[in-house]
C-alpha cells in the first residue's frame, strides 16, 4: 500500500493539527490569489505603474495580516482572518483590477 499524504492535519491523529491547518489555509489563501493578482498588476501597471506598484505592497501586506490573524488560535476561525488587518489586501486587488479594467477601456477606445 502507498502512502499518500493529505495537505490538512487530521485533528485526533496529529498533536497540533488545529495550528498547522490554519497556517496552511493562510498560506494557501496567498497561492490561489496570487496568479490573478500578478496577471491585472502587469496588465494594469502598463498604465498605472506608480498605483500598481503601491497597489502590490498593499496586497502583499494584507496577505501577510491575513495569514496572522487566520493562525492565531486565539481568534474564531470564522473571523479571525479579518482581525489583524487583512482587508488592506482587497485594497490592493482592486487597484490593480480598476487599473486593468481602465486600460482596457483605453485600448478600445482607441
Amino acid at each position: 500500500m502507498k502512502y499518500h499524504p493529505s495537505t490538512p492535519a487530521t485533528p485526533k491523529h496529529h498533536k497540533n493539527a488545529d495550528e498547522f491547518n490554519r497556517v496552511q489555509r493562510g498560506h494557501q489563501n496567498f497561492l490561489e490569489g496570487n496568479d490573478s493578482y500578478a496577471i491585472m498588476t502587469l496588465l494594469g501597471g502598463l498604465k498605472y505603474p506608480i498605483v500598481c506598484a503601491v497597489g502590490t505592497v498593499l496586497f502583499n501586506v494584507g496577505s501577510v495580516l491575513y495569514l496572522k490573524g487566520y493562525s492565531d488560535a486565539n481568534l474564531d476561525v470564522k473571523t479571525a482572518r479579518y482581525k489583524k488587518g487583512a482587508a488592506v489586501k482587497w485594497i490592493g486587488f482592486l487597484t490593480s483590477m480598476v487599473s486593468t479594467i481602465s486600460l482596457g477601456v483605453s485600448l478600445i477606445r482607441g
